[in-house]
């Protein structure tokens, strides 16, 4: 990850990484067994690091039964048994750091927009009054 954006997840995007549905990480949050903050606009946000901690901690949260054809000896693998690559996590900021260039995007073309209609407002020749007063 870049040293210069740390990796702030959304309990979705933690949910999608860790391979659990998002309730899942909610009742974590809930529990205070995941770390986790709210930013300005009062959304939660997960640190990576935390999350990576959290998986470690709670193998049994993200393990997956997987049944044999025979149904007879069902076998339990951890969907992660060491942290979340970084590869991975490097895609989700990515995808997250995507969004919020997009929605700037759209904010500073309406701004543009904005400014465009009063410029050609203030270009408009208006009839000239005769008096003064």
């Amino acid at each position: 990850m870049s040293a210069h954006t740390p990796a702030h997840l959304s309990p979705a995007q933690a949910a999608q990484v860790a391979d659990v549905s998002r309730w899942t990480i909610m009742r974590a949050i809930k529990s205070s067994d995941l770390q986790a903050f709210r930013d300005n606009k009062n959304q939660w946000r997960i640190k990576a690091d935390d999350l990576n901690a959290w998986l470690a901690a709670h193998p049994a949260q993200c393990a997956h039964t997987v049944q044999e054809e025979d149904d007879e000896h069902p076998a339990h693998t951890t969907a992660h048994p060491h942290p979340i690559a970084q590869d991975t996590l490097e895609l989700v900021r990515v995808k997250a750091e995507l969004e919020a260039e997009k929605t700037l995007r759209a904010t500073i073309e309406a701004d543009r927009d904005h400014w465009r209609e009063l410029a050609q407002k203030l270009a408009e020749s208006r009839p000239r009054k005769w008096w003064f007063w």
